[in-house]
C-alpha cells in the first residue's frame, strides 16, 4: 500500500512534469513536432510502460525532478 501512496502525485506536479517531459525530449531529439512527442508515449504494450521506453525514463525523471526541484518556471510578480 506504501508503495503505491508514493506514486501518486498531484495535478499541480503532472502538469510540471509534463513541461519537464517535452524539454527533455526536445533538447535530446531536436524535434518539436507534436505528433513524435504524443507518439512516444501513446501506445502501450500491455504492461504498465509505454512502448517507446525512453519516452517512459524521460516520465519518471521529471516527476522526481519536480518533486526534487519543484516547477520549472517561477511564479512572476508584478511591481
Amino acid at each position: 500500500m506504501q508503495k503505491k501512496q508514493n506514486e501518486i502525485i498531484t495535478k499541480k506536479e503532472g502538469y510540471e512534469a509534463m513541461l519537464y517531459v517535452l524539454k527533455a525530449y526536445w533538447e535530446n531529439s531536436g524535434s518539436n513536432d507534436l505528433t513524435d512527442i504524443l507518439s512516444g508515449g501513446e501506445y502501450w504494450i500491455g504492461t504498465e510502460k509505454p512502448a517507446d521506453s525512453a519516452f517512459w525514463e524521460y516520465w519518471i525523471e521529471a516527476i522526481e525532478k519536480v518533486k526534487k526541484d519543484g516547477p520549472m518556471f517561477k511564479i512572476i510578480t508584478r511591481n
